[in-house]
């Protein structure tokens, strides 16, 4: 019947596919877990490498904003000393001429009187202006804090550009209030620079008051000032900690980035720098598509190998079901041919123990001629009786049928009378049968005497017949807990080739043997069937031209379940 014939019953394809389909889930979960964890790790030191580079740039445009700010403030303090000890007749516009005063960034330098009034500049044609509405002068008459003060971003009345204003306080010399030293910056200055950094289209860079007001932004190609921060991460993160990082989407234009910020240590300052996500994390992105790809592929793969072992594991097991189908027919083939042997022999029987019989008559009553037919027949059915037997033990044996029948019998007179009936062939034949017991053997042994001597009388009788000149040798011996029987002759030995062959049923080792000596080439299979039924086992050792040696291993202690 054909392999794909069978089916298979629908819990057993579960128990045989459930570990396969296990297997590969589990297999797929691992890759795609491991690119999750993987994805997950790059991300994170994408994100920290992000962070740590906005943070360095974050930490040069402080820098660069304070060595700003330190010298407009130089500047501030000169001419508040000035005109501290000159009064208006202080002219700006000559230290500026002389180099006291370098305005390569600043827009204007100026004095506001005690009463809010712009008195000097440095700038040609200028005009008095009332500015004691301007929040950078009231702070200075309302209390003298002897620092500098950065304004909110303001726009001029006049130039109508924004401009921060650094200021200090003018004391008289009694230490009341005379006015406010002025310069006054222009936003972009900063923003230019940061203009030299390169932060993608969506970076942007961010010089923020500690009251939430932009001093001077960077937002890709825009400037901007003046806009409101307060509330933002940045605001509540600079009140905890000196520098540190967060990511925001910015309600100004939705973009969301990446910042860093820092927070000054000399003035009421921080810088913030951005970078936008997507930008940022371009690279990192195409990489997670490749790790995604390569998890698609492998759990394809995985996918395609599991439904290839299902179908040969199916196959296998409709194959396995077949052979098992055969092997029962086989068996059962097997089973009916021995006991068709078993019955044969028995009815083989019967009639040949008739012409043993009358061949026995007829040799004894006869003359020399019929004498000598007579004993050729009886000869000849003593072999076949032989045959038959051996048969039947064997088919006893495979058909399970053989019972041991154990009793305590006394060992060395068993091999002795074994020796003994094989002498005279022996002798016949010029060879010396020795035999040997060593001291260790037990006096009796729990076995069955019958089977036992079918062993040895099989090898005994081997090793005879096939020397021809020399000895045979049979030792007993004692191996710890196992009775050893060596057969060992000097005959022509067995190839190497033919020595696993030699314990077949019906299987002569080499041609030339059948031909010279008689034999069925069932009396090895019968020891070895019968050494295996006792609980033993039996070992060849034979070299070409040298002789054999049989060694069978018999356990001391027979057990009555051995069948």
């Amino acid at each position: 019947m054909p392999a794909d014939s069978f089916q298979i019953p629908a819990d057993e394809r579960q128990r045989l596919f459930a570990p396969i389909v296990a297997v590969g889930v589990a297999l797929i979960v691992l890759v795609w877990g491991a690119v999750v964890y993987k994805a997950r790790v790059d991300e994170e030191m994408v994100v920290r490498a992000i962070n740590t580079a906005n943070l360095n740039l974050a930490r040069a445009f402080e820098e660069h904003t304070v060595r700003t700010i330190k010298s407009a403030d130089q500047a501030v303090l000169f001419l508040k000393y000035q005109y501290e000890k000159l009064g208006p007749r202080m002219n700006i516009s000559d230290y500026v001429r002389q180099g006291a005063i370098i305005n390569s960034f600043f827009n204007q330098i100026g004095v506001i009187d005690e009463n809010g009034i712009y008195i000097l500049s440095n700038l040609p044609g200028h005009t008095l202006q009332d500015l004691s509405d301007r929040e950078h002068f009231r702070v200075h008459r309302a209390q003298d804090t002897d620092a500098l003060y950065i304004s909110k971003p303001v726009l001029g009345r006049v130039s109508g550009k924004w401009s921060i204003q650094l200021t200090r306080r003018i004391n008289k010399p009694d230490g009341s209030f005379g006015g406010v030293v002025v310069v006054s910056m222009d936003p972009h200055y900063f923003s230019e620079f940061y203009r030299g950094v390169d932060l993608g289209h969506s970076g942007v860079v961010s010089l923020v008051g500690r009251d939430g007001i932009v001093r001077a932004r960077r937002a890709g190609d825009n400037d901007e000032v003046g806009q409101d921060l307060t509330g933002t991460p940045l605001m509540r993160l600079g009140e905890q900690a000196a520098s540190g990082h967060y990511n925001y989407a910015s309600k100004a234009d939705g973009v969301r980035r990446f910042y860093s910020y820092r927070v000054f240590q000399e003035y009421p300052l921080l810088v913030a720098v951005g970078v936008g996500e997507d930008e940022a994390l371009q690279e990192f992105h195409q990489r997670r598509l490749g790790y995604m790809a390569y998890a698609g592929v492998m759990s394809l793969m995985v996918v395609v190998f599991g439904a290839l072992a299902i179908r040969m594991l199916d196959r296998q097991y409709r194959i396995s079901l077949a052979l098992r189908e055969s092997q029962v027919r086989a068996e059962e083939a097997n089973r009916m041919k021995s006991e068709f042997l078993a019955s044969m022999s028995h009815e083989l029987r019967t009639p040949l123990n008739g012409i043993m019989g009358y061949a026995e008559f007829l040799r004894d009553s006869s003359t020399d001629t019929p004498r000598e037919f007579a004993g050729i027949i009886l000869d000849s059915s003593q072999h076949l009786l032989e045959l038959v037997n051996s048969i039947l033990d064997l088919a006893k044996v495979e058909a399970g049928q053989m019972v041991l029948e154990l009793r305590d019998v006394p060992l060395r007179p068993l091999l002795e009378r074994i020796i003994q009936s094989h002498r005279p062939p022996a002798l016949d034949k010029g060879l010396v049968l020795a035999f040997e017991v060593a001291g260790d053997v037990p006096e009796t042994l729990r076995c069955d005497s019958t089977r036992l001597s079918q062993v040895l009388i099989n090898l005994v009788d081997n090793a005879i017949k096939f020397t021809d000149e020399g000895r045979v040798d049979i030792t007993v011996s004692r191996q710890g807990a196992w009775l050893q029987l060596k057969v060992a002759d000097t005959g022509c030995g067995i190839a190497g080739d033919m020595q696993d062959h030699v314990f077949e049923r019906f299987r002569q080792v080499e041609s030339f043997l059948t031909r010279r000596h008689a034999g069925t080439g069932l009396g090895l299979a019968l020891v070895k069937e019968l050494t295996a039924l006792m609980g033993g086992n039996v070992v060849l050792h034979s070299e070409p031209g040298k002789g054999s040696e049989f060694v069978v291993n018999l356990p001391l202690e027979f057990q009555e379940h051995r069948t």
